[in-house]
């Protein structure tokens, strides 16, 4: 891409890149933000003069047609699904997010746990256990439901709900809304500083309230406007802990909303796997030397999500031809009505989610065929079913049988 940062520029260009920064700032079809981020150079704060931009070049159109593409694809494949499938892939792309989010941040959350609070929320037990608002607040994803963000306390309402009982002591929040001292952004390669961030909570105020404005702005393309927002929320950093979990829960809820649950599920996980570019993508756009430009943080982020999708699209046509195939085995197999229903529950449960001990359990299956089938017949046919060795059981309470 011939394309470059305007700090190359400014070095090919003998210390000057000026010319070029307002041939695209004034560019015609050029996003303007109105927000200005707090700009940096070799670890000390420069600039919060310039207004962040992006240009919507080729390659960011290309994109984006991609992606809505992708998006389509990821629809129609999860239409194809039956009931149990999909729940259950919904369930584990759900863990896959969290997991991922926190792993970013450093935090170890694991399967066990996420299981836990998926179980507590479902049973609606009164007993604290944790990650349980986290997972309410991803569980909410799948309604599709608007997320209304149209004033500073709704960012503090996400926060604390979504961070409830995950942060410690010292880093409990000393202003009216947000933080009110001073925080660095520390590179964990080389230990030096890499972001100087808004000190007091008077900033904090009056960059979040531009923010507001522009994520409720209908005149800028989706997901230049996602991605632009999620630079700039993460830039202003409002919090002492809980800012990339926040600010990625943001970015979910709105990609799931304007493309598909999945699409907002796997923006997570694929930026842990490409974290070194996520991160490289915000060292340039914070950049005092590019000068407030986030084409390339747009750019990058677009690619993360394009390669996220085609994770999803490979395994859903993936799952969906093992699916199919068993499927047609089993109609022509030796078994009663009852029995291949059973097995192809079973089969829906075990293809797609990666824990075994996640499977459905038989009062679940009990439950989906007791319109159809007496229950005392559908218990017999599982314990037959397990005495033949087709299914054994996993687990006593309550009771999981897995196909072999």
């Amino acid at each position: 891409m011939n394309y470059k940062p305007l700090k190359i520029v400014k070095f090919m260009n003998s210390g000057n890149n000026e010319k070029e920064y307002f041939k695209r700032f004034d560019s015609f079809g050029v996003i303007k933000a109105k927000l200005f981020p707090h700009l940096s150079k070799r670890g000390e704060f420069k600039t919060s003069q310039y207004e962040l931009f992006c240009v919507p070049i080729q390659e960011i159109q290309i994109l984006t047609q991609e992606i809505f593409a992708n998006s389509n694809r990821i629809k129609e494949l999860d239409d194809l699904l039956p009931g149990v499938a999909k729940k259950q892939f919904y369930k584990e792309q759900l863990y896959k997010a969290i997991i991922s989010t926190d792993e970013i941040e450093g935090i170890k959350t694991t399967r066990k746990e996420l299981s836990l609070a998926h179980r507590s929320l479902a049973q609606k037990t009164k007993e604290k256990v944790r990650l349980q608002s986290t997972v309410r607040m991803y569980n909410d994803i799948q309604q599709n439901d608007f997320l209304k963000i149209d004033s500073l306390q709704s960012i503090r309402t996400i926060y604390d709900q979504l961070t409830e009982g995950e942060i410690d002591s010292e880093d409990i929040l000393d202003g009216e809304l947000f933080r009110d001292n001073l925080v660095s952004i520390i590179d964990a390669a080389n230990n030096k500083i890499e972001h100087v961030p808004p000190i007091s909570e008077k900033q904090i105020f009056a960059m979040l309230q531009s923010w507001v404005g522009f994520i409720n702005d209908k005149a800028v393309p989706v997901l230049i406007k996602a991605f632009l927002a999620h630079y700039f929320f993460e830039n202003v950093h409002p919090f002492y802990d809980g800012n990339g979990r926040t600010g990625r829960y943001i970015l979910a809820r709105y990609l799931a909303r304007k493309l598909d649950i999945y699409s907002g599920f796997v923006i997570s996980q694929r930026i842990n796997q490409e974290k070194k570019k996520y991160y490289e993508a915000f060292s340039i756009t914070g950049d005092a030397d590019n000068k407030a430009e986030g084409t390339f943080f747009v750019l990058s982020l677009m690619e993360i999500l394009k390669n996220g999708q085609h994770d999803i699209i490979n395994m859903l046509e993936e799952k969906k031809a093992i699916l199919d195939n068993y499927d047609n085995e089993l109609n022509q197999a030796d078994y009663t009505e009852l029995q291949k229903r059973i097995l192809f529950i079973l089969l829906q449960s075990k293809v797609f989610i990666d824990d075994p001990n996640e499977g459905i359990s038989d009062n679940d299956i009990i439950e989906l065929l007791s319109h159809d089938f007496a229950k005392s017949a559908i218990k017999r046919t599982i314990d037959h079913l397990e005495k033949i060795g087709i299914i054994k059981l996993t687990a006593q309470r309550p009771k999981k049988h897995l196909l072999l």
